[in-house]
């Protein structure tokens, strides 16, 4: 009798802390929204962002670093957001765009992120990838290139540390490292070539964002592949293909209309 009684209140505390975690997560979003509307400012809505994650530091003091990186991804997502809702505020506000912004964060929060098989972590660390690039390089224009490098620098750590992760790669620090370093290159050398397309918003899609999506798909697919000992030539041949396909009608066939 007892014991029944402490499990249906076990119960009932989970589901009471499940049902409160679910709605603070649902109203974040909103919160961003009105806070930056509301103060014409990026500053608050990032100041809830970052408390928003206090989970992160919410261990002792010796483990932070691990927590950091491990939630990397969601806090650069995050920021991201808060960042677009900023840009699309100011000039002129754009409502619409912002309502998709905060439409978008909502999955992210109450459906993608709660997620932790393999394809749903590799759409996470894309996502925050491209996002992360769009908002870096619309911003590049009043930054120095030491930040636009670094930003690319902790941008690629922090996507393919979240990818090999899941894969549970002994060698993450240093692979995530190179693709860090990678990303880094192309940042220098686009942070001189911005080319990027307008999608009649205040914010553009920068060249080097779609680049390093396609580039990102087909080395995470090469990847999962030799995992799982199915690495063999012709799939080599059909992403190189693919890859180098779709990168031409990035590079030809779109109309790269605006410099940033």
């Amino acid at each position: 009798m007892i014991m029944s009684f402490i499990r249906s209140t076990r119960l009932h505390q989970y589901k009471v802390g499940e049902a409160a975690y679910i709605s603070i997560n649902a109203l974040l979003p909103i919160a961003l929204l009105l806070l930056t509307n509301g103060f014409n400012s990026l500053y608050p809505a990032l100041a809830l962002v970052l408390l928003s994650k206090w989970r992160i530091i919410a261990l002792r003091p010796r483990f932070w670093w691990m927590s950091i990186k491990a939630n990397a991804v969601d806090l650069l997502f995050g920021i991201s957001i808060a960042i677009l809702l900023s840009m699309l505020h100011s000039p002129t506000p754009q409502l619409v765009a912002q309502v998709v912004v905060v439409l978008c964060y909502e999955v992210w929060l109450l459906y993608l992120k709660p997620r932790s098989d393999t394809l749903s972590v590799i759409l996470q660390a894309g996502i925050a990838q491209f996002l992360a690039l769009v908002v870096l390089f619309n911003l590049s224009a009043d930054l120095n290139d030491f930040l636009v490098l670094l930003g690319c620098w902790v941008i690629g750590y922090s996507a393919a540390r979240h990818v090999l992760g899941v894969y549970n790669e002994e060698l993450i620090d240093l692979l995530s490292s190179f693709w860090a370093l990678l990303l880094a290159q192309f940042g220098w050398l686009l942070y001189h070539w911005t080319l990027a397309y307008d999608i009649g918003l205040t914010i553009k899609i920068p060249q080097i964002a779609l680049l390093i999506l396609v580039l990102s798909f087909t080395l995470t697919r090469l990847y999962a592949a030799a995992k799982n000992d199915q690495l063999k030539d012709i799939a080599v041949r059909l992403s190189a293909l693919f890859s180098v396909g779709l990168l031409l009608v990035i590079i030809i066939f779109s109309h790269w209309d605006v410099t940033i």
